[in-house]
């Protein structure tokens, strides 16, 4: 009989060494990933390692469900939608089985979508920029470092030299709602490497306000210009006029024939009154929209005036007459050039136009009550937007457009009343411009509007942490079908209410993802749990029970008997709970600050006190 227990004894331990080393292994992990309407299904983990062992995948979608089978194994989707992809292990041997779930978008590749990127990179730091043959284009990355980002020019700092793979992909929906992908990856060298060689100088000539700029390099492969007065250009040699006079900073950028190796060089130059031309203007209003103008110079005949009147047009003449057809601020530019048309002066002055008689206001239609108005409609995604009180008196002059959702990805509706039918959850900016278009005002007015349409909302609350690890949990989510527990430690659970035992003590985050059927979205909520796995349990002598464990940090039990009456203290005597019982009783510090404090047990056959400490 001694033998016997000896034996189980050894076979006990030995059970539990191989679990705590199952621990750190990953029993069963999926997953699921899609190329156009090509899926890859792969499963992993020391379950499938046994001979008994059978995996079968279910493919749910489009109303109907199919199978494939194997660990890793591809399958061709009919059509492009949303499928919920369920692997399911059996093993045959203990009749044991287990599902994991994910849901999964499939798009087709028939959209005409095509996207690529350029990049720069200051040593480590490296500039991208993508592009694409459709407008309204969203892009994520991928940096080849385990590290991803958002937008169309990200830039990226990385921790150390080496050649990555970057990737990029390009998300667009065409007019029939279709969500087109398209990915572009190559692989960028991050270097900070030896300075270039390259070395460049520019020189130039006025000649009567007109400048001759040339360049000149060892290795120069292409010049580009920026003339500092909005303008650029490009060559070694160009030719630029400005426009005023004035000072003005030119700026070469030369590049070598690798595009890698670049220089800048900046110079001013100074625009004066060339050849001693002296020149004027004056102008009156004969009405609203019609201005005449009159040019003075001490140039004789022979002189030549151009006019630049501010809003895209021109003429010549030393006195001109010009109609404006909108109200607004106009720069008006004179330029004069000499008898020889070699030396000329450039004038401008800036005129405010108010066509009405006047009557112009700025429109707060907002600050008189206007404004927008929204409502769900049918469903949680489908919003009725309206602008209201509109005590404008305007008639045919008022124009409306309301404009849903984030720059570069938005809908447009030119109407006061709109029906948008979001199609994702999230946060959106919705606008209604009012425009009257007789005074030439407007006002905007915005909301923003949030679409939430998963029903399942994921929670739990954690009961206790025993002294051996256990984690005692409470499902408290609502709305779901499935679910998902990662519990911080590289485990994970599918079962509702799993029974988890942490291996070491420390902190670990908890999330639990829960899963909605109807709209296949997930829901996560996460809590931080500490485990002390070092915790005692303190005898109460006389009383015949005890407190564990000590210290503690969400609770502890007392384990009472004979009608015990128990009483705790924090450090400066203030009772903190207080009870009485004669069974095991659980004392809640999830609240309660860290420290030491007193637990006082009174009974028939006397008090007793001890010391617990709560660290959490």
């Amino acid at each position: 009989m001694k033998k016997l227990i000896q034996f189980l004894a050894l076979v006990l331990i030995g059970t539990i060494s191989i679990s705590a080393n199952a621990q750190t292994k990953v029993r069963l992990a999926t997953g699921v990933s899609s190329q156009c309407l090509k899926g890859s299904f792969t499963a992993e983990g020391t379950l499938l390692n046994d001979s008994c062992a059978q995996f079968k995948w279910f493919i749910t979608g489009n109303g109907s469900t199919t199978y494939a089978y194997g660990p890793k194994t591809t399958y061709n989707f009919p059509a492009a939608g949303t499928y919920t992809i369920c692997g399911k292990l059996y093993n045959t041997c203990t009749k044991f089985d287990t599902t994991i779930c994910k849901t999964i978008t499939v798009v087709s590749c028939d959209c005409k979508l095509t996207t690529e990127f350029s990049f720069t990179n200051d040593c480590k730091k490296v500039k991208f920029k993508a592009s694409s043959n459709q407008t309204g284009t969203k892009y994520t990355w991928n940096f080849g470092d385990k590290t991803t980002g958002t937008g169309i020019d990200p830039v990226k700092s990385y921790l150390s030299e080496g050649v990555y793979k970057v990737c990029v992909t390009a998300t667009w929906t065409d007019s029939t709602g279709k969500t087109c992908t398209a990915t572009f990856c190559k692989e960028i060298k991050v270097s900070c490497g030896k300075p270039c060689e390259l070395k460049g100088e520019f020189s130039f000539v006025n000649t009567g306000g007109k400048f001759r700029f040339k360049a000149s390099s060892n290795t120069g492969h292409t010049y580009s210009w920026d003339f500092g007065d909005g303008k650029t250009g490009k060559g070694i040699d160009p030719y630029h006029e400005y426009a005023k006079a004035g000072t003005y900073t030119v700026c070469l950028t030369i590049t070598d024939k690798t595009g890698k190796c670049k220089i800048k060089i900046c110079k001013t130059v100074t625009v004066g009154n060339p050849c001693g031309i002296i020149g004027g203007m004056t102008w009156k209003k004969t009405n609203d929209t019609t201005w005449k103008f009159f040019a003075t110079s001490n140039t004789g005949s022979g002189t030549t005036y151009y006019w630049n009147w501010g809003d895209g047009t021109t003429s010549t003449g030393k006195n001109a007459v010009h109609i404006y057809k909108k109200s607004g601020t106009y720069e008006v530019c004179l330029k004069i050039y000499d008898t020889k048309k070699k030396c000329f002066v450039y004038i401008c002055r800036k005129i405010v136009v108010t066509i009405g008689s006047g009557t112009v206001t700025k429109c707060n239609w907002a600050a008189h009550g206007a404004n927008l108005s929204y409502s769900n409609k049918t469903g949680c995604n489908t919003y009725v937007f309206e602008g209201k009180n509109l005590n404008l008196n305007g008639g045919n002059c008022i124009k409306y457009t309301i404009v849903i959702g984030n720059s570069g990805a938005s809908k447009t509706y030119n109407s006061r009343v709109a029906t948008h039918t979001f199609t994702a959850n999230g946060t959106y900016n919705v606008c209604i411009k009012y425009y009257d278009s007789c005074k030439g005002c407007d006002t905007l007015i915005c909301a923003s509007v949030k679409v939430d349409c998963c029903k399942a909302k994921a929670g739990f609350h954690v009961d206790s942490v025993s002294a051996n690890g256990k984690m005692y949990v409470k499902n408290t989510s609502t709305g779901a079908h499935a679910y998902s527990w990662n519990f911080g430690d590289s485990t994970s659970s599918n079962d509702k209410t799993p029974l988890h035992q942490f291996a070491s003590s420390g902190t670990y985050v908890v999330c639990l993802t829960a899963y909605d059927t109807v709209s296949n979205c997930s829901n996560v909520y996460c809590y931080t749990v500490k485990v002390l796995k070092t915790r005692g349990k303190t005898s109460i002598q006389g009383l015949q029970g005890s407190a564990y464990p000590n210290p503690s940090d969400q609770g502890f039990y007392l384990d009472l008997t004979g009608g015990t009456e128990y009483t705790v203290y924090n450090t400066t005597g203030q009772v903190v709970t207080n009870g009485k019982g004669d069974k095991l009783t659980y004392v809640e510090t999830a609240n309660w600050s860290e420290g030491n404090y007193r637990v006082v047990l009174k009974n028939a056959n006397g008090t007793q006190t001890i010391s617990m400490v709560i660290a959490h």
